[in-house]
């Protein structure tokens, strides 16, 4: 078979040229920006029984012990000032017209100091041990959290929650842009049939109920887990907690490892975590 002529190539090549830097900065692919608050740990369904206070308040609330915790990788102070946490919208149902089942929190006036944490707690039914701030204002470091900025949602019902399945949390810079994306159970790339295949027909996929407000610089696909998710680097993957340390959740409290650490204790699964939804 003859060679293809010479100037088939060249448009090829440029074609290839053109479109290699879009892949490297595709979602999956982006690195994250330590100029901004890193998400680094989520913990969207709380552990049974008393093991499932994360807050610290001596009672276990299935909504309220939620927490997103943000770190700062960076080497200079980050003005928190604006940035917002807003989980999945809802796409179909009742929840799509009411706002008390969506979560939207938006920073005060607050410093985040080099390698500090924030803990944002849900708050719905309880108030996290110490100083903690608001939507309002910020509070002082707080000592029981390894000297995090802690903040409560103050959310108002049990359903303005993160869902067990089919849901994210987003940060959104201060101009709205969404930075990163941490989600779970992510229907729109799974084939979850709810009716049997029929000859000549396609598959029926559950359609997802959950969207993200725009799509993010870094997107993160989280493991399901029985305490929290969690980075052990800003280039790795969003693991299990209890994969990395034997403990459901440290609110507060984050090391970064390299890119290439293992773990090799493996503790026994804990208890399956009670059912929001």
């Amino acid at each position: 078979m003859p060679s293809a002529p010479r100037s088939v190539y060249i448009p090829t090549m440029i074609l290839l040229i053109a479109i290699l830097p879009v892949i490297a900065q595709s979602p999956q692919n982006a690195t994250l920006d330590r100029a901004h608050p890193v998400i680094t740990e989520v913990l969207y369904a709380v552990p049974p029984r008393e093991q499932g206070d994360a807050d610290q308040d001596g009672t276990r609330q299935a909504t309220g012990d939620e927490f997103i915790e943000l770190f700062n990788a960076s080497d200079k102070p980050l003005d928190l000032t604006g940035y917002q946490l807003v989980d999945g919208l809802p796409t179909k149902g009742k929840a799509a017209n009411d706002s008390k089942s969506h979560i939207a929190f938006t920073f005060p006036k607050a410093t985040l100091a080099p390698g500090q944490c924030a803990v944002i707690f849900n708050g719905f039914g309880g108030t996290p041990k110490g100083e903690v701030g608001d939507a309002t204002a910020a509070k002082p470091a707080n000592e029981n959290f390894h000297g995090a900025l802690v903040f409560t949602m103050r959310c108002e019902s049990q359903y303005q929650a993160l869902s067990n399945a089919n849901d994210m949390i987003v940060l959104l810079a201060p101009d709205g842009s969404a930075i990163q994306c941490v989600r779970w159970d992510n229907r729109d790339e799974k084939d979850k049939s709810t009716t049997k295949p029929q000859r000549g027909k396609a598959r029926q996929t559950e359609p997802a109920d959950k969207a993200a407000p725009q799509p993010a610089r870094v997107m993160h696909d989280a493991p399901k887990s029985s305490g929290s998710v969690t980075l052990t680097s800003l280039d790795g993957p969003f693991v299990p907690h209890i994969d990395t340390d034997a403990t459901l959740f440290s609110p507060g409290r984050f090391t970064l490892k390299s890119a290439d650490a293992t773990d090799t204790d493996k503790p026994a699964q804990s208890p399956a975590p009670d059912k929001k939804r």
